[in-house]
């Protein structure tokens, strides 16, 4: 068969991107590509079923091509409408958005923009740190995390970003430090359960021997203990793979132990990716997304799928609870909208009207209250 497959140039902002869209017939793939002056930035792959394939190909090619090419489009046109408005939480997760799809310059321009209008936020100063990470930018990074912890002390997630650094730059000693005290603030840290096994591995396979170091057979059973810790914190983590891994670990075999917890680690990266959440925020108020129910329902669904994967993750359950709210808004505005058809039909409609006036003095404090929920 020959490959099919669509290429598009696009302006956006000061930017010219390549996207690429293909389909890859031996893993019935539909890949897209967004380069952006040769790099990719973006990567997608959608599997087709067998029915998919053999009709309507080009069709589904098609529309996945023009998905990722209206994303695009639209993720910078609403970061023009945040950058307008200088609103700190709708700059952090624009910010994000750029970064989860490798837009560093845009990410650090709104992780700064964060700061100018909120100084103390912690998270943003996080994610500049992990954008200079990816730039190589080691020494900036280090400064980004040090203020992030000078705002959020015992904020795991940041010590974790540390421990990352340290483990690129190769110091294996403080990393494993970092990594053992983000199990002191949250025990069932899923990434930091992994990362401890990854820095053990790197030391036993570089041999590397330090009085903040326990034995090699110590460590060995640490290793262990740990993929056991890892697959009790994230179900989504591929047992299988991990157990191949401790097989391979308990032979002596670090090299194969540590490629197979390496690929069971790749396997769940979906499942921890959250951008999700960020994405529906800006479509929500700032992408014209706000009555779209088929929208919404997606977006419950995607959470209720993180929340089984991730269950003790109280960030999931409350951003599920406002996405129930943000469903009975639009249920609410289509009440107030039934009421005012009834009066138009029947303008001396007495129970339509009284159902009226009730439900717009009554339903203020509810917009209210969502309003006061996504600032």
């Amino acid at each position: 068969m020959q490959q099919k497959g669509l290429n598009s140039e696009i302006t956006v902002g000061s930017k010219r991107l390549h996207v690429q869209t293909s389909f890859l017939q031996s893993s019935s793939k539909i890949i897209s590509n967004v380069f952006d002056d040769g790099r990719v930035v973006e990567a997608r792959e959608q599997n087709l079923i067998k029915s998919q394939v053999n009709g309507h190909l080009d069709q589904h090619i098609q529309d996945v091509h023009q998905q990722i090419v209206a994303d695009i489009e639209l993720l910078f046109a609403m970061a023009k409408k945040v950058e307008s408005v200088r609103h700190a939480v709708s700059c952090a997760k624009i910010g994000s958005v750029f970064l989860s799809k490798g837009f560093l310059d845009e990410a650090i321009h709104f992780f700064n923009l964060t700061l100018a209008v909120e100084q103390n936020n912690a998270e943003a100063y996080k994610n500049l740190g992990i954008c200079y990470m990816k730039k190589r930018h080691y020494e900036k990074a280090e400064v980004a995390f040090s203020q992030a912890l000078n705002y959020a002390t015992d904020y795991a997630d940041i010590i974790l970003k540390l421990g990352l650094l340290f483990l690129e730059k190769k110091d294996y000693v403080r990393a494993f430090e970092l990594f053992e005290k983000c199990l002191t603030i949250n025990p069932s840290f899923f990434a930091a359960h992994v990362q401890i096994c990854r820095t053990l591995l790197m030391t036993i396979n570089t041999q590397q021997e330090s009085p903040g170091l326990p034995s090699t057979p110590n460590r060995i059973k640490l290793i262990e203990k740990h993929i056991d810790e890892a697959c009790r914190a994230l179900k989504a983590f591929d047992f299988k793979t991990t157990h191949q891994a401790r097989t391979a670990l308990l032979a002596g075999d670090f090299d194969k132990a540590s490629e197979l917890l390496e690929n069971a680690y790749e396997q769940v990266q979906p499942a921890l990716d959250l951008t999700f959440e960020h994405e529906f925020y800006l479509k929500f108020m700032y992408g014209g997304k706000g009555k779209d129910d088929v929208f919404i329902e997606q977006y419950i669904g995607r959470l209720n799928q993180a929340v089984e994967d991730q269950p003790g993750y109280a960030d999931l359950h409350n951003n599920l609870g406002i996405a129930y709210l943000i469903l009975c808004r639009n249920l609410f505005l289509k009440a107030l909208d039934e009421f005012r058809k009834a009066l138009g039909i029947n303008p001396n409609f007495k129970r339509a009207k009284k159902n009226l006036r009730l439900a717009e003095n009554d339903g203020k404090g509810f917009l209210i209250l969502l309003r006061a929920l996504l600032k």
